[in-house]
């Protein structure tokens, strides 16, 4: 027989295999993982939206993972309930349970909003600390008479005076210590023209103000103008460049404002200060994974010794570095 006929008679014997095989495969059910491929796909822009800050698109990507699963189910009816489908059922739940996460996170937010708007009660704690500072600056013979008066004592009389000429009044210092206090109370509430009008009123009293400098380089990272707080931190980083409060401030202005460079050299000076601080070690897992958002063996070391050291875990932070939370 010719090599031309064997070969003739070999695709022959190819195709009657082919055929069937193609035919069964026809009839063979997807696995399950290629079922809910585009899912896993959408489920996983809504976890990235999430850890983003964007809560109101992940809702809607999960939601839209749920009407994906939901075509799977129906187009599959009869393995629904089968062992194999658990997964899809798994993910389902987890879809549902983030949606309702996220809203209750959502609706917390907006009470907090609404309830840190209201400051009557810190208006009462100023009012309280104001009055406490009157009275420390008056007479102790003063503060025991009225006392005295209070209890139902009898006061003694107090003297005639004439009438003496008026003089302008004169303007009572700033109490730098009551300003600050009111600036950090209302960047509590992010009430930051406030924050402004108090620290300007302690910078011009003391224009060297180390704690009214910081306050207003966290007010202007807490508003996004980090251009304007870098300013700032670097005239505090000048006068002193072992501030570790301020370095850590700087690193997340640095890291903001793109300049990676600077921002590993203050965590580093932060390090070195406080080995032990788990703020340092936070920070350094969050610039790396900025630096380089594919390389996660390197910030989650530093994030695992944050937590070591006794830091608080970090849900976004652990999602970014793709831990499984217990």
């Amino acid at each position: 027989m010719s090599v031309s006929k064997v070969f003739f008679f070999l695709f022959l014997a190819a195709g009657l295999f082919v055929v069937p095989n193609d035919s069964w495969a026809k009839d063979k059910e997807p696995k399950v993982s290629e079922l809910m491929k585009e899912a896993n796909e959408v489920m996983s822009q809504a976890q990235t939206a999430y850890v983003d800050g964007d809560a109101k698109k992940a809702i809607e990507m999960y939601r839209n993972a749920l009407k994906e699963i939901a075509r799977v189910e129906e187009e599959n009816p009869t393995r629904v309930a089968s062992s194999e489908f658990a997964p899809v059922r798994f993910r389902k739940a987890l879809c549902e349970t983030e949606i309702d996460r996220i809203m209750l996170e959502e609706v917390n937010a907006t009470a907090r909003t609404i309830a840190v708007t209201d400051t009557t009660e810190l208006e009462a704690k100023r009012a309280a600390r104001k009055k406490e500072a009157e009275t420390n600056n008056v007479p102790e013979k003063a503060v025991k008479l009225a006392a005295k008066q209070e209890s139902g004592g009898t006061a003694a009389p107090v003297p005639e005076t004439k009438a003496v000429e008026t003089k302008p009044v004169v303007s009572r210092p700033v109490d730098v210590k009551e300003e600050l206090e009111w600036a950090k109370d209302m960047l509590s509430v992010d009430r930051f023209d406030d924050v402004e009008k108090a620290l300007v009123k302690v910078l011009k009293s003391d224009p060297s103000n180390r704690d009214a400098r910081f306050l207003m380089a966290l007010s202007c990272v807490q508003q996004g103008k980090h251009a304007d707080a870098v300013v700032v931190i670097d005239d505090l980083l000048a006068d002193n460049p072992n501030d570790e409060a301020v370095l850590l401030l700087a690193a997340g202005s640095y890291t903001a404002t793109g300049n990676y460079a600077k921002a590993m050299d203050v965590l580093d000076k932060a390090l070195k200060l406080n080995p032990k601080s788990p703020s340092s070690y936070y920070n350094m897992a969050w610039l790396l994974l900025e630096m380089n958002p594919g390389k996660i063996d390197e910030p989650e070391m530093y994030y695992r010794q944050a937590v070591k050291l006794g830091g608080s875990r970090d849900r976004d932070l652990e999602r970014r570095l793709g831990i499984k939370t217990e």
